[in-house]
């Protein structure tokens, strides 16, 4: 066995993470809806519409993160402030998390099998030129 081919270090961790917490506040904002039995038209509508700051909150947060550690706490706080106040900026923040790592893994993979796929001219090019 290869210890420089092992399972563990071919698991991208720091992905699974940010998704898993993705899901949590996800789940942690439709656990508050349903307890307090109310989930009409208008909440579904400020669960969309608060996509767009809890996305810029994770900008701003993963650009304090790269310049400024120590200065990540206050957005950091902010955040958690706003999850636990509001079960709609659970919500967003969530899906914003999940989008944040899954829209950049699902273009990945269809640009992969985009490349796997042989298109038949580059075939009997390639067929040419060896004989």
């Amino acid at each position: 066995m290869n210890s420089d081919k092992s399972t563990l270090r071919d698991i991208p961790w720091g992905a699974w993470i940010v998704v898993a917490v993705g899901g949590a506040l996800f789940l942690l904002g439709v656990g508050r809806f349903v307890q307090r039995h109310h989930f009409g038209f208008m909440d579904a509508v400020y669960c969309c519409l608060a996509l767009i700051p809890a996305g810029l909150l994770l900008l701003v947060i993963a650009y304090v993160v790269q310049h400024a550690k120590l200065a990540a706490v206050v957005p950091l706080a902010l955040a958690a402030l706003l999850a636990f106040s509001s079960p709609v900026f659970d919500v967003a923040l969530g899906l914003a998390l999940i989008g944040a790592k899954a829209g950049p893994a699902l273009s990945e993979w269809k640009d992969e099998k985009r490349l796997q796929k042989p298109t038949p001219a580059s075939d009997d090019g390639e067929k040419e030129e060896g004989e």
